[in-house]
């Protein structure tokens, strides 16, 4: 079957009363000679159809008809004779009043459903024997699918209709056949193939006019695209009047399934979390570009594009989906009657208003179907003459005056229902305003403001100085008018501190030319209050979105910092950012990524939602993932160029805060890389030796980690703690990480030991890391020349550091710091793991803290102020990070000093 299971729109019944089976084919043949002349080329058509008992009766056109014209005349000739004795039985139901709009809409849509299947199916099965299937690299076979667009995504195709459709696959990668097509290749040909099909115009006509402007750069695109490009496209690229056509889509033809994965990842692109003015601006522009052409061309008989055409009944149900969509679900779909039934069970428009709408798109789309159905061509204008008199008895009214009649006066009640709804705002009235433009309003209206604060005025008169020094478009200043008022309103009735004040300023003056997002402060007023708050509440949020301004999308969400991202999600969305085919996007998405996730759970933290324990393991998630994502493109880069390399493989080992899982959010990364010679040698057209293959590949991974994008760098990478620090290799045989480890490392180096763990690389390597780590761990040593090397590795430390210049440094290192609390966990594990092997298993200070108590090593009273001591520090790091509030680390920091020298000594 190729209709879906979906809410079936309603369309109320025909407006002709059904024909006496005598007058029908009288009336058919005049109103539509395109009818005729198929009855005339074709005298055993109607038979067939009545034999069927199809003209009578509702049914859908189907696979197995097509296929049959398909064996009996080719696939060309055959589809095409399908389809137009498919559009004889369909003009015939329609004019006769045997058949509903919404019947004619459903038949229409099935129809090229089935023509572009059929088509797709004949090529699909002809390319992959010529040139095998396309798979993903994970060797997952690839199929089309085909989006719908427009009238054929909302099954509401009309009687000569172009089909809107966009084509894309899952996955990049290569066809396992003997000639190594890529996907890329393999689909671009398959949609051209489809396209000619379907479209080339032949003596038997055409099927459906395809149309695949509406996909990612239009004309100058790719005619088929990837998920992940698809994607990416739409998150950097979009714009709105694509919002408008994504309303649409649905999957129509190929592999279904994954198109409605595709539209779900694409959903916050169309739909978006917060109510969105914006659209609504857009909405209007589109609306007034489209009068303003039909006035020029002196097109007002167009149907379609006129004022209170089809296309303004459209425009308004979809300002209501998209202004509302992310909030409301039930908007969220391609069909305009169940997006109207949504409209007014929500008392987005009276019932009454909603009834009126919905019928004059009945009798308009049914003007619009007549006018087709004479000459099977793509028209709206009403004509005269001899086709006047044809589309008046197709509409059962007795003249062209009464047809005038009423279609001026549904047109006009169309106008004036989408004026009154998708008005402009009044502008500003009164003497005041005369004359003056709206930032001397808004900088007049700041300076009557009283409240003493000179420091307050003198960041507004340098925020205007620097506003004044960049150009604005006429919407984007104002939109800037709107906003101002309301902020500055806001500042005077919170009392906000000046700094608070200079970081908002600051925003506002990053993204004064992105108007969309002024216009979403600006008739916004709960996104307005929120990034108030969160301004107030961190500078490091406020700095962050100031540096990055896309996360404005991501500040403003209502739901944010109510979800923590799982692991799982973090991978999954990693993972489609690594599906594009250009590096440079996937480092751009990658960033976003990790931006993105760091203000939802820095905004997590600042309402309470979650403890500073479970934010540095979410941070370490994060990184675990972006680590795993750029080993993943610099071995993909690595092999294309040099080959695989036998059963070789790469650990990464993580070091640090990152391996005990205690990242903080601007924590570098302090990283080891192991592997395994294997076969010693790539087997590529330019091989490498084992060691220069995995040398370039930890040099690509850290090039990648560091590198700097428009969304910033993921992280710093710090290798020094790698056999024999800077003077050694970058990569080394996991061989001589053992020999080394346990012939030459020293104490602080089994100390680091103690906080490592493997997080990405192959299963075999991290197994012999493990096995080297507990090895090394749990050899017997002397515990008092353990704790005489610990102390002294501590004064060394603190003659370095001091207790630290800074707030960050006293927190790390000053007595009882967060470093103290590190070597009474690290000396315990030297001291017992010996005698107590699982005390090793935890790499974090909490959970070797937690084992140690349980060997007996630590008291009760010794855990619990080691414990709490540690979550004060944590917290107050958090704060000091997020600047969002002076850190207090509590004030038992001479205990725990003084505990390490008593464990060390004892």
């Amino acid at each position: 079957s190729y209709t879906r299971t979906m809410p079936e729109p309603y369309w109320p019944h025909t407006c002709i009363e059904a024909l006496p089976p005598d007058k029908r084919l009288e009336h058919v043949r005049f109103c539509s000679p395109f009818a005729a002349h198929l009855i005339d080329q074709n005298p055993c058509w109607l038979e067939q159809l009545e034999a069927g008992e199809r003209l009578g009766e509702s049914s859908p056109p189907r696979g197995a008809r097509a296929r049959e014209w398909i064996e009996a005349y080719g696939l060309d000739d055959g589809l095409r004779s399908f389809r137009n004795q498919e559009m004889l039985r369909i003009i015939w139901r329609d004019l006769c009043g045997l058949a509903t709009l919404g019947e004619v809409f459903t038949d229409l849509t099935v129809l090229a459903e089935v023509c572009l299947s059929e088509a797709l199916a004949l090529h699909d099965s002809r390319m992959r024997e010529k040139y095998g299937d396309p798979r993903d690299p994970d060797g997952r076979r690839q199929q089309l699918v085909v989006l719908g667009l427009g009238k054929l995504g909302g099954r509401e195709l009309n009687l000569s209709s172009d089909i809107d459709v966009i084509f894309c696959y899952p996955a990049s990668g290569h066809c396992d056949g003997p000639r190594g097509l890529s996907n890329a290749q393999f689909f671009e040909r398959l949609c051209r193939a489809v396209i000619a099909t379907l479209a080339d115009l032949r003596p038997s006509g055409f099927c459906f006019r395809v149309d695949t402007r509406l996909r990612p750069f239009g004309e100058a695109g790719p005619v088929c695209c990837s998920f992940a490009a698809m994607e990416q496209y739409y998150q950097r690229e979009g714009r709105e009047w694509e919002r408008y056509a994504l309303i649409k889509a649905r999957p129509v033809a190929g592999s279904r399934e994954p198109g409605e994965r595709l539209l779900e990842v694409l959903r916050p692109f169309v739909y978006r979390r917060y109510i969105d003015f914006g659209a609504i601006e857009a909405l209007r522009d589109m609306q007034e570009l489209i009068r303003a052409e039909t006035a020029r061309r002196d097109r007002q008989d167009d149907i379609k594009r006129g004022p209170g055409g089809i296309r303004e009944i459209e425009f308004l149900a979809q300002g209501f989906q998209l202004l509302r969509g992310g909030r409301e679900r039930r908007l969220q779909t391609p069909y305009l009657s169940v997006a109207l039934d949504s409209i007014a069970n929500l008392g987005l428009l009276p019932n009454d208003v909603v009834s009126r709408l919905r019928g004059h798109y009945t009798w308009l789309r049914q003007v619009e179907n007549r006018l087709q159905a004479m000459r099977d061509l793509q028209t709206h204008d009403i004509p005269g003459g001899e086709a006047l008199k044809r589309l008046c008895a197709a509409m059962g009214l007795p003249d062209s005056g009464e047809f005038r009649h009423r279609l001026d006066k549904r047109r006009k009640d169309v106008s004036g229902i989408f004026d009154q709804t998708w008005s402009e705002p009044k502008p500003v009235s009164g003497k005041a305003a005369e004359g003056m433009s709206g930032m001397e309003r808004w900088q007049r209206r700041w300076a009557e403001w009283r409240d003493g604060r000179g420091r307050a005025r003198g960041s507004l008169a340098s925020f205007v100085t620097s506003l004044e020094r960049r150009p604005m478009g006429q919407r984007a200043a104002a939109r800037l008018d709107r906003l101002m008022p309301l902020l500055l309103r806001q500042v005077e009735e919170k009392r906000l501190e000046d700094e608070v004040f200079t970081r908002l300023l600051d925003l506002i003056l990053t993204v004064s030319r992105r108007s969309a997002y002024l216009a979403l402060l600006a008739e916004n007023p709960a996104a307005l209050e929120r990034t108030i708050e969160l301004f107030g509440r961190s500078a490091w949020v406020a700095q962050r979105v100031c540096r990055f301004p896309e996360l404005l999308d991501e500040l403003i969400d209502p739901s944010l910092g109510h979800h923590i991202p799982s692991m799982e999600t973090l991978q999954a969305a990693a993972g489609r950012k690594l599906e594009l085919q250009d590096e440079e996007a996937i480092l751009a998405g990658l960033n976003y990524l990790k931006q993105a996730t760091c203000l939802r759970l820095a905004v997590a933290w600042l309402e309470g939602r979650i403890s500073a324990s479970a934010l540095q393991e979410s941070l370490t998630d994060l990184a675990e993932v972006m680590v795993e994502a750029t080993l993943h493109l610099a071995e993909g880069e690595l092999r294309r160029r040099h080959g695989f390399i036998g059963q070789a493989g790469v650990a990464i080992i993580a070091y640090g805060s990152l391996g005990s899982r205690e990242l903080g959010f601007d924590s570098d990364l302090d990283l080891v890389f192991l592997y395994d010679p294997g076969s010693g040698e790539s087997a590529g057209e330019r091989p490498l030796a084992a060691e220069r293959w995995f040398a370039r590949l930890a040099q690509r991974v850290v090039a990648l980690l560091t590198a700097l994008t428009p969304s910033g760098k993921l992280y710093d990478i710090d290798t020094r703690l790698r056999p024999n620090g800077q003077s050694g290799l970058l990569v080394s045989p996991i061989s001589a990480f053992e020999t080394y480890q346990m012939r030459e490392a020293w104490t602080w180096e089994a100390q680091a030991m103690t906080r490592a763990r493997p997080v990405a690389g192959t299963q075999e390597l991290a197994s012999g890391f493990e096995a080297i780590r507990r090895t090394c761990l749990c050899r017997p040593r002397d515990a008092s020349s353990v704790g005489r090397e610990i102390l002294e590795m501590r004064e060394r430390i603190r003659e370095s550091h001091g207790d630290g210049n800074t707030p960050a440094q006293r927190l790390k290192h000053a007595p009882g710091g967060l470093v103290d609390i590190g070597f009474i966990a690290q000396l315990g594990i030297l001291a017992l793991a010996c005698q107590h092997e699982e005390i090793i298993q935890a790499t974090g200070a909490e959970g070797q803290l937690d084992r140690l108590l349980n060997a007996g090593w630590l008291d009760a009273a010794q855990h619990r102020l080691l414990q709490q001591r540690l979550a004060a520090l944590r917290q107050a790091r958090v704060a000091l990070e997020l600047q969002a509030r002076p850190s207090d680390d509590g004030d038992s920091g001479e205990g725990v000093a003084a505990l390490l020298i008593h464990l060390a000594r004892r």
